[in-house]
């Protein structure tokens, strides 16, 4: 039997196989890659895009180069390649962070008031006609000259930004310091966390309270009460509301209470409600309308002395709808009383709002200024993305004007929504509307004659949500939509720092309009009461 034949110690046979085998992975990939650009579809997989650096050349010829910012950030940025006009930038998709905002210095030269620089943010001054704010300002200025019964109103409309009291928590405690603490203002009784917070103020609840917002709607009709939210018991069930908790330095009690006013409904077979401000006399209501129909009513009581909270209780006779209540100081004092609901926009505002509820709700409240501030859920609607946004604007000036209807004498506020973004071939990029969406509320605020603040420009603009997400301490969400505490919080001053520059300036140019100072009374004089919801009377002429 013939010996086996001994292995063949030529390795070429193999290799050239190997080499066989990476000529038709080369190939496979670049018949990939060539099919990328003919389909459409394939934008986000095609390896190199115009504006790109060429893939591995760059790496190249374009070193990366990691500075510190202005705001001290870390920006990253690529070093123009041979051939690139002297002050022309870098290409921004050859880097992996987004570019740095502006530096203090730019911003500074372009703004007209100083305001203080809070890194990751950038200063942004007010917007909008000089006048927008005077109802506002005119009784701040009785605030902070100390008039008793000088109560501030503001009311801020808005979405899942403000629905966790971020922002709005931050301006009410910064304005407050100033201006005095005139009370939590507008409570609703009972609220789903999943859609809105409002922290470190006492809202307690027993029994079964079924809450209904403009989001998803649901109610009988189209009222869901002044915070855009109701809440329904239809049997026995109770509520304690209260403002916020004093520090030691006062007692460490609750804040006293001293005009307590209730938003409720009349219905159909509407059953007994009862309100008890602790240590004051209480209210027993009848909600039942006697009738078909259903309509809204109010109710003011009055602490003389002050009540830490108020307890309100349906007696389980038939149903009862309660809107919220509003809960005062004798002032004088500011409230910024905050209505997020996550989820909500334009459309949930024109579309499950009756206009006359809403005006009368916002009417009863008598406020000084109303601010508006959604959007981050309306970059997908049509009325943006058709056109030049024609409708989308139109659409905006109705719900500003539905807003607007029960206090027309009242001071008016545009916010836009903070930046967002998408991930787009591994880079954090923002969503493309946001520009003209911005554009659009600036025009509508101007043409209805409101002031305006662009928190996306606060935050620094075209891009900005990816360079606040690599911040550290993180900034923001990697839902790409929603900022952290902090974030909120860094925000929440900004736009009290661009009210209080704006403020200051006004007094500056109107001296005519600032109040005396209120005359304090003797020591031994007894404690003024609480005056009513009205207004205070004419201040004398400044001295």
């Amino acid at each position: 039997m013939p010996a086996p034949p001994a292995p063949s110690s030529d390795p070429r046979p193999a290799h050239r196989a190997e080499l066989r085998q990476l000529a038709a992975f080369g190939l496979g990939f670049c018949l990939l890659a060539a099919a990328s650009y003919l389909l459409p579809g394939a934008r986000a997989v095609r390896p190199w895009l115009p504006g790109e650096a060429i893939p591995l050349v760059g790496l190249a010829t374009r070193p990366v180069v990691v500075k510190e910012d202005a705001q001290g950030d870390l920006a990253q940025r690529g070093q123009a390649p041979a051939g690139t006009p002297s002050g022309a930038s870098a290409d921004p998709a050859a880097t992996d962070l987004p570019a740095a905002a502006p530096d203090a210095a730019t911003l500074a030269a372009t703004d007209a008031s100083p305001l203080p620089a809070r890194p990751p943010a950038r200063p942004q001054p007010l917007g909008g006609p000089p006048e927008a704010l005077e109802p506002f300002f005119a009784q701040l200025a009785l605030a902070e000259q100390g008039y008793p019964g000088a109560v501030v109103r503001a009311l801020h409309w808005g979405d899942s930004t403000i629905a966790g009291d971020g922002i709005t928590g931050t301006v009410r405690d910064r304005l407050q310091a100033r201006f005095g603490d005139a009370g939590p203002g507008f409570l609703a009784v009972s609220v789903d966390p999943r859609w809105a917070l409002r922290p470190g103020i006492a809202r307690w609840t027993q029994g079964e309270w079924e809450s209904l917002g403009i989001t998803f709607g649901g109610a009988p009709t189209a009222a869901y009460g002044l915070a855009g939210t109701l809440a329904t018991a239809r049997a026995e069930a109770s509520a304690t509301l209260g403002g916020r908790k004093l520090g030691e330095q006062d007692g460490g009690d609750r804040q006293l209470v001293h005009r307590i006013d209730v938003y409720y409904q009349r219905q159909p077979g509407g059953g007994t409600l009862s309100v008890k401000p602790k240590g004051a006399p209480g209210a027993t209501l009848r909600t039942d309308s006697g009738g078909d129909r259903t309509a809204d009513a109010f109710h003011m009581l009055t602490s003389p002395q002050g009540s830490p909270t108020v307890w309100i209780k349906a007696d389980g006779s038939g149903p009862v709808t309660v809107y919220g209540v509003a809960l005062e100081t004798a002032g004088p004092g500011l409230t910024w009383e905050s209505f997020g609901v996550a989820g909500s926009g334009q459309g949930s505002i024109l579309s499950n709002q009756s206009a006359r509820h809403l005006a009368g709700q916002v009417a009863r409240r008598q406020p000084h200024l109303v601010v508006y501030q959604t959007g981050g859920n309306e970059l997908g609607y049509p009325s943006l993305k058709n056109g030049e946004g024609e409708l989308y604007l139109e659409t905006y000036g109705k719900v500003l004007a539905r807003l607007r209807a029960g206090a027309p004498q009242a001071a008016c506020l545009v916010v836009t929504p903070l930046d967002q973004a998408v991930r787009e071939r591994g880079q954090v990029v923002s969503k493309p509307m946001l520009t003209r969406m911005v554009a659009l509320q600036e025009r509508a605020a101007t043409e209805a004659g409101c002031a305006f603040w662009d928190a996306r420009g606060a935050m620094g603009g075209e891009g900005s949500f990816a360079r606040w997400l690599d911040h550290e301490p993180r900034m923001a969400w990697t839902d790409l939509m929603h900022l952290t505490d902090e974030g909120l919080e860094i925000i929440g001053h900004g736009l009290a720092d661009a009210i209080e520059a704006a403020y200051d300036a006004w007094k500056l140019a109107h001296p005519e309009r600032i109040p005396a100072p209120y005359p304090q009374a003797p020591p031994a004089a007894p404690a003024p009461q609480a005056a009513p919801a009205a207004l205070v009377p004419t201040a004398p002429a400044a001295g």
